[in-house]
């Protein structure tokens, strides 16, 4: 736990895989997936209109049609003021001001809310992007083949590329460093992945929840445990620990079925 001083306010925060509970770890976790792709602002609106704008330069006019669908969401969610960016935040906080937060429902959300309406919106985001690194590194260090993807790698890569195009320009004293080159690679950035669905029984949403309950159900099954209960770190560990224990009986059986 960390407590960090937001505005008027003493917030004591989750900050550590060790201590997170795996039932907030899976509400933030969606809460980033929509943030992701549809967002609540309007830096969001206008990421999914250059979105848009580059899958139809490049003829996809599928994905330009879904990152459209996700725009249009969005534009919803400023409308309501509901930003998922705000909500992953709070499901991250255990106490205000000594007041207690147990659980993170969408009720208790919005008094967590509610409660920091007064806070500027650098204050939230700045607290959130600290703690998110810190819980991305530690999943990063314990559990590297499952939270360590070369799409993360390739679109870094990408990053990395654009960045030395530009200081490249900039070197070669050309007028306008954002030229043809870095444009080119700004639109592999943007279209990189694919626009996510949000509606429907296959959404990304409804499909991110239907996931954590079948692995609960493989744990509870086969460890005879409450996952539920569990920190992220035993969590995953578990979740490990049982996924090697399966490849260790397949790898087991095929080698009875040679030996007949």
């Amino acid at each position: 736990m960390v407590t960090v001083q937001i505005g008027n306010h003493a917030v004591e925060m989750y900050n550590g895989i060790d201590e997170l509970p795996i039932v907030r770890f899976h509400k933030y976790q969606k809460m980033v997936l929509i943030d992701a792709g549809i967002g609540g602002d309007i830096a969001a609106f206008d990421q999914r209109t250059e979105k848009a704008r580059r899958f139809l330069a490049k003829g996809d006019t599928e994905k330009a049609a879904q990152e459209l669908d996700n725009m249009r969401q969005c534009v919803f969610f400023v409308q309501q003021g509901l930003c998922p960016k705000h909500r992953a935040f709070a499901t991250l906080v255990a106490k205000i001001d000594g007041e207690e937060y147990p659980d993170a429902t969408d009720a208790a959300i919005d008094r967590i809310l509610e409660k920091l309406n007064d806070v500027p919106e650098k204050a939230l985001t700045a607290q959130l992007d600290a703690v998110k690194k810190k819980i991305d590194d530690e999943l990063l260090l314990y559990f590297p083949s499952l939270f360590n993807t070369s799409d993360v790698k390739e679109y870094y890569d990408l990053l990395k590329k654009r960045t030395l195009a530009v200081l490249d320009n900039i070197a070669a004293g050309k007028e306008n460093p954002m030229g043809a080159d870095v444009d080119r690679i700004t639109t592999e950035l943007l279209t990189y992945s694919k626009p996510k669905v949000f509606t429907g029984s296959n959404g990304t949403e409804i499909q991110h929840d239907r996931q954590f309950e079948n692995l609960c159900l493989a744990l509870s099954e086969q460890l005879h445990v409450e996952p539920k209960k569990y920190t992220v770190l035993e969590f995953y560990n578990a979740f490990d620990f049982l996924r090697d224990r399966t490849k260790q009986a397949e790898k087991a059986q095929t080698g009875r079925n040679k030996a007949r």
